[in-house]
């Protein structure tokens, strides 16, 4: 079953997945944990999360890999063809066609992919569009909190000076910029409000 859970910045989604990679390993469960490329905050085959907690994925996903391809490799490389979970983190990074592969092995495998539902301007990732379309189970992940204490819902980007920013390119990693990202409620977002 393809599954995704989502949430905003902030909610501990890539901590609940390590903390499931965890607990199914304890089980004697083999896992393949699986991240896209494009996120280096912590290192290319890091998977992070702010909590502190953190693993190597086994697969680390271009744009243009296939993510069957890349499994079998790592049956190949490291007799891992056992596994039973796929764990993705940063989902709404990958490809539409990605999801699709994922969707078509989820007959056989439980795939649980976490990430963003939107962007900084409320857009979909076209990751996160595809999982919505695809998996057959859509969760959220409760916890983000705006300043003003309401559920956040809004993932907002902000500059050095703390301000909110609603222009620029979808994709901007935080430690590559000197940017960096909160969840807002929507009130709060829509004035550009990042602090009281």
């Amino acid at each position: 079953m393809l599954h995704f859970y989502y949430g905003v910045m902030g909610s501990s989604k890539t901590a609940q997945l390590l903390m499931q990679r965890y607990n199914l390993q304890q089980l004697g469960i083999k896992v393949a944990l699986v991240k896209p490329a494009i996120d280096t905050r912590a290192g290319v085959d890091v998977v992070f999360s702010r909590a502190g907690l953190e693993a190597n994925a086994e697969v680390v996903l271009q744009p243009h890999h296939s993510v069957r391809e890349q499994l079998m490799w790592l049956a190949v490389q490291n007799a891992h063809n056992d596994f039973q979970f796929v764990l993705v983190d940063e989902a709404q990074f990958l490809s539409p066609d990605q999801v699709i592969e994922l969707a078509d092995m989820a007959e056989n495998l439980e795939i649980f992919c976490y990430g963003l539902k939107t962007d900084f301007q409320s857009n979909f990732f076209p990751g996160s569009s595809a999982l919505f379309r695809l998996a057959e189970d859509i969760q959220e992940v409760p916890g983000g909190l705006c300043w003003c204490g309401k559920k956040a819902t809004m993932n907002t980007r902000i500059n050095e000076q703390g301000q909110v920013i609603k222009e620029g390119e979808q994709v901007l990693i935080d430690n590559q910029q000197k940017i960096r990202y909160i969840g807002l409620c929507y009130q709060h977002w829509r004035q550009g409000k990042a602090h009281a």
